[in-house]
């Protein structure tokens, strides 16, 4: 952005004017870049010094707005973080929200409640396999050591099966 040399003009004149101009807020509005009713709105909520004709002191009421803008920035900058804060909130709300829908409609499952389905299976599956070989013993006519050396075959399976990683 280049500066004209009458911008240049006002710019020093007002740098080193002895008394501060005073402007409308028509004028005010074009060296701030805002609409009058806006300066005017600055002016009531006293952010903007305004004198009893309802002008205003230049150089101050750019002073105030650059400090009232700065302010805002800041602001702003905590309100960023408040607002990611909240917008992870909402996700974490949303997540619980989704899990408690998928389980109504039993997309999801206990955890524990699918451990002590599967303890009752593996127990029950324990208990068929030690019974194996006393029924095979029975039906084969084997012989003690017969029947002990199949038992410890299948316990021995099911140990290395529990060890397993």
């Amino acid at each position: 952005m280049t500066i004209t040399a009458t911008e240049l003009a006002e710019i020093d004149a007002l740098v080193f004017a002895p008394d501060p101009e005073t402007v409308t807020a028509g004028e005010l509005a074009e060296w701030l870049g805002l609409t009058p009713n806006r300066v005017s709105a600055l002016a009531r909520e006293g952010v903007i010094p305004r004198d009893a004709d309802k002008r205003f002191p230049l150089r101050a009421s750019i002073r105030a707005y650059c400090d009232h803008a700065r302010a805002g920035a800041t602001g702003r900058r905590a309100d960023a973080d408040l607002a990611a804060e909240k917008l992870r909130l909402a996700r974490e709300q949303a997540d619980k929200i989704a899990f408690a829908n998928a389980r109504a409609r039993g997309e999801l499952l206990d955890a524990r409640e699918v451990a002590t389905a599967w303890r009752g299976v593996v127990v029950d599956l324990r208990a068929a396999l030690l019974a194996v070989p006393g029924r095979v013993a029975t039906r084969l006519g084997m012989n003690r050591e017969e029947a002990v050396a199949l038992d410890s075959e299948i316990r021995t399976a099911m140990e290395a099966l529990a060890h397993e990683d």
